[in-house]
């Protein structure tokens, strides 16, 4: 096996459990290495601090599995899934689809699994995990017995890694939809075609906050709604009317579903386009919402793209409080983990202060349980969700 020698005092942060050894932090490579290889990495002074995999194609060159001197072959594979899986089996009151393996949070950098009934939606987000490919799908039929096993492994950074981007049925059948149950509400799921791995499980606790706040007077606008998770929401809470905005006509579809699934009778309208020229053609017709959720997709990827995300997080909330009046509530959410709260917090006061309006904060929330946040990995948080109500 090779090793990996870091530079003195690079190996504090691996014995403080972060799982990534940078290029920069290496000072030599004893022996050939390849993406998907095993490798130690050590100390300075050749004392052995941890174990993982390589990622040639990124900074990460090495993604630490273990800080244990311990094999990592089938059964450290196995036991990884099944302590994951084992952890989730609490949310089985709530809903039938949850993630049941969430990358660096339970210990596999790279690897995402998501349960949807008895179907599994997988992504292998890196190259290392790649080499792991077969024991990763063996673990997934022996402790889950899945019907079907489709891949989802379309992710950008695939490609920077210098591997090709997949999908497809990997194990058994796939069927179109799939049906959701969530909290007292049915969604449809397209593994095949839907948004990331086939829906946004990681908004269950955003869209349980939201419920309370609303009654049979509320008008709710759900601003880049994929397959309408809010607006389902919203409905169930009896909304007079709900509005859902996406330009993906297949999401939208999939909203028309979801509401027909529900059986629902007050009204619900789609529109489809560009989020800020609708909130801007709403504007001119003088229309008005009680609630309104902002939740757009991960577009800044990097950290020097951060000044472009604030700024379009001010222009959403710029429009959307000319659509509130008094008593009226936005949700402003960012799955970008390089969009903190606090850029949050400082957009939406700053939006709020051109178009004086006076903001209380009702609620901040994170991702679900089954995302899990771990303290010394920063980059596990990366959802987060502001309420604020004009006062």
């Amino acid at each position: 096996m090779a090793q990996v020698i870091l530079i003195k005092d690079k190996e504090k942060k691996i014995q403080n459990f972060y799982p990534n050894v940078f290029k920069d932090e290496i000072k030599y490579i004893l022996g050939e290495v390849k993406t998907g290889d095993v490798v130690d990495v050590l100390r300075e002074d050749m004392l052995f601090i941890g174990r993982g995999y390589v990622t040639e194609g990124t900074s990460a060159f090495v993604r630490v599995l273990t800080t244990k001197d311990e094999k990592i072959d089938k059964d450290f594979i196995y036991k990884k899934i099944k302590e994951a899986y084992d952890k989730r089996q609490n949310l089985k009151e709530e809903t039938n689809c949850m993630r049941v393996f969430f990358s660096e949070g339970d210990g596999i950098p790279g690897l995402v699994i998501d349960k949807f009934d008895k179907y599994i939606s997988i992504q292998f987000r890196n190259s290392g995990v790649e080499a792991f490919r077969q024991e990763i799908i063996n673990a997934v039929k022996k402790y889950m017995k899945p019907k079907g096993i489709y891949e989802r492994s379309d992710v950008e950074n695939r490609i920077h890694e210098g591997v090709e981007e997949k999908t497809g049925i990997i194990y058994g059948e796939i069927p179109e939809e799939i049906i959701m149950e969530d909290n007292g509400l049915k969604y449809t799921i397209d593994i095949i075609n839907g948004q990331k791995t086939g829906f946004f499980l990681d908004q269950r606790d955003s869209r349980k906050f939201i419920r309370p706040f609303l009654n049979d007077k509320t008008r709710f606008l759900d601003v880049f709604s994929s397959s309408g998770g809010f607006s389902m929401a919203a409905l169930k809470e009896g909304c007079q009317k709900v509005v859902a905005i996406d330009k993906e006509p297949h999401a939208l579809e999939l909203c028309k579903k979801n509401y027909k699934l529900n059986e629902f009778e007050n009204k619900f309208e789609t529109l489809e386009g560009d989020a800020f020229m609708l909130l801007k053609t709403l504007i001119s017709r003088g229309e008005k919402y009680d609630v309104i959720t902002l939740d757009p997709p991960s577009l800044i990827k990097k950290k020097t793209d951060i000044k472009k995300g604030r700024d379009f997080f001010y222009e959403l909330c710029n429009s959307s409080f000319k659509l509130l009046d008094k008593g009226g509530i936005l949700g402003v959410i960012t799955c970008a983990y390089h969009i903190g709260l606090q850029d949050l917090l400082e957009v939406t006061r700053m939006a709020a202060s051109n178009n004086g309006k006076l903001l209380q904060v009702i609620g901040i929330n994170y991702q679900p349980e089954d995302h899990p946040w771990i303290l010394h990995i920063p980059e596990t948080l990366y959802l987060k969700a502001l309420w604020v109500k004009i006062i």
